[in-house]
């Protein structure tokens, strides 16, 4: 687990970096190819998972508890939800303009329900686990590892 946790602090160093580049990456294709952007958009939801999957895994060993990790799952399945509708966004919004903006509206809707989610799954985990550190405390390194698991 502290290779898992080292990995994603190293990440997080990277993340202006990767971030400027996509940025530059996005303005390149509006002004050459705007299909480009259906790769550029595709990797970031690629991103998305991944890094989905590594709060998952860190969150999985600090509890034991069979319904922490229920809430888990769930909250990864909202992170494939987000990577397919931005994806999704994409796609309809340079092929099918009309439908892409009734999907990028649910799309904002969605980005914009993002933080009550997240809340709402700290205060489920930490209902049913009381002690449980949130993921940002375990990753900042403000929680001891060892003494959660």
């Amino acid at each position: 687990m502290e290779q898992d946790i080292k990995w994603m602090q190293r990440m997080r160093g990277y993340a202006v970096p990767v971030m400027i580049l996509y940025v530059t990456a996005v303005i390149v294709a509006l002004l050459l190819e705007k299909m480009w952007l259906i790769p550029i958009m595709g990797s970031v939801s690629v991103i998305i998972v991944v890094m989905g999957y590594q709060e998952m895994r860190i969150m999985w060993r600090m509890t034991k508890h069979p319904k922490a990790h229920r809430i888990l799952i769930i909250q990864y399945v909202f992170e494939w939800v987000d990577a397919i509708l931005l994806t999704t966004l994409m796609v309809t919004l340079l092929t099918a303009e009309d439908f892409g903006l009734m999907i990028g509206l649910f799309f904002g809707i969605w980005g914009v329900l993002s933080p009550l989610r997240q809340k709402w799954f700290t205060n489920q985990l930490q209902h049913i686990e009381p002690g449980l550190p949130t993921y940002e405390e375990v990753i900042e390194g403000r929680v001891s590892h060892e003494s959660s698991i």
